[in-house]
């Protein structure tokens, strides 16, 4: 990134921050509205995910070489969703599901997160382990 451009995310950065301690302020001089904050949040969280696919999409066609690993990750992370999707189930009764105003739908989207992230840990753990032993032996 040239100096012009790492200048203007700078201080789009720094506006941004300007406006999230603003709306900060006015939230706790007036409490009485805290949607404010709730929408700031969503735009903030919708430009954060704009500028990272626009960027990942410059990268990949700037060297698409280079990019098809990362490409390829992606598509992994993706299969195991499925697959963490697939073999999660709903291990509710109609009467929990009911008493906690959930749907077997949401149960099983739980269910599937929290699979995915068990994997994932376990992943992210082999990988440590592999690096701190890949490295001992070097």
């Amino acid at each position: 990134m040239n100096e012009k451009k790492f200048k203007l995310v700078q201080w789009l950065l720094y506006g941004l921050m300007a406006v999230s301690a603003l709306l900060t302020i006015i939230f706790y001089m007036n409490p009485s509205n805290p949607d404010i904050i709730l929408y700031w949040g969503y735009i903030l969280f919708i430009v954060a995910v704009a500028v990272t696919l626009i960027i990942a999409l410059m990268n990949i066609l700037k060297n698409p070489k280079a990019s098809f690993k990362a490409l390829l990750m992606v598509v992994a992370m993706v299969v195991v969703g499925f697959i963490a999707y697939s073999i999660s189930k709903n291990t509710l009764t109609p009467t929990q599901m009911e008493k906690y105003h959930v749907t077997a739908s949401t149960v099983k989207m739980v269910s599937a997160g929290l699979i995915l992230t068990y994997l994932m840990m376990i992943v992210a753990v082999a990988v440590f382990i592999y690096t701190a032993i890949s490295k001992f032996f070097k």
